[in-house]
């Protein structure tokens, strides 16, 4: 039996960038707000956490 697969840090960052992105999408989906505004306004919250990722809690080469 093969143990289970954990999350890593790089897989959350992942995640973490996506989310704001969906929700900005469905945002302009279901309220009357240009998908380019939404995109932009989902962008900050996934660029800070890609500057997170990269700067605060760089990768470490294991």
């Amino acid at each position: 039996m093969s143990p289970s697969p954990s999350l890593a840090t790089a897989d959350l960052v992942l995640v973490a960038v996506a989310v704001p992105m969906l929700v900005a999408s469905l945002a302009a989906a279901l309220f009357p707000v240009q998908l380019g505004v939404a995109l932009g306004a989902g962008s900050v919250p996934a660029s800070g956490t890609i500057g997170y990722a990269l700067f605060y809690d760089p990768p470490n080469a294991e």
